[in-house]
């Protein structure tokens, strides 16, 4: 309808800043599909790296993560799913794509690289929560998770993660298209020009 009345020049270039308000649209209770297999996940994710990695005990029952010594003990609730961080996460990674690529598949796979970036930016937030708790106890792990400083370990490996795979994406972008890449035709005189 606004291509009809402004045009189609107008629709086109209007088009991206118009799709990022998709993301102002609060979930709620829609987002259940998506929230409670990140809780699942993000929880069995934190007792394998915890088990295996680490070395600490750590016992998961659903959503729960409990000490076996009774230390600590933590429902990963649907709020610290990680939904919020795959959101932000996915927004950047759109306006990153959007601005650094051209080409729709490199946009396409920053775009998909926000899910397990999102997973592993959450998990290191649980991580690091079960690691205080584990050498001072519940309620520091509990000062952890509501600090305002701590709560932006989920966008460290993210955003780093992200920026990583944008420049890899522009190197071997520009390899391919360098100057080396140039079409060589011949001339008027026979010899071949750039």
């Amino acid at each position: 309808m606004m291509g009809l009345a402004w045009g189609r020049e107008w629709l086109r270039k209007s088009f991206f800043p118009s799709f990022l308000f998709i993301f102002c649209i609060p979930l709620g209770a829609q987002a259940d599909f998506i929230t409670v297999p990140l809780q699942h996940l993000v929880c069995w994710l934190v007792e394998v790296v915890s088990h295996y990695i680490l070395a600490i005990d750590v016992i998961r029952v659903g959503t729960q993560l409990i000490d076996p010594s009774g230390a600590y003990r933590y429902d990963v609730a649907p709020a610290c799913s990680g939904i919020r961080s795959l959101i932000v996460i996915f927004l950047l990674a759109t306006v990153y794509g959007f601005f650094a690529f051209q080409s729709l598949w490199r946009r396409v796979l920053l775009m998909a690289l926000a899910f397990p970036f999102a997973v592993l930016g959450n998990l290191a937030r649980m991580l690091l929560i079960i690691i205080v708790a584990e050498m001072w106890g519940q309620n520091a792990g509990l000062y952890v998770h509501d600090s305002s400083v701590f709560s932006l370990v989920p966008y460290i490996p993210a955003i780093i993660g992200l920026l990583a795979v944008g420049r890899w994406l522009e190197e071997n972008g520009s390899r391919v298209q360098g100057p080396d890449a140039r079409c060589q035709v011949p001339g008027p005189d026979g010899k071949e020009e750039a």
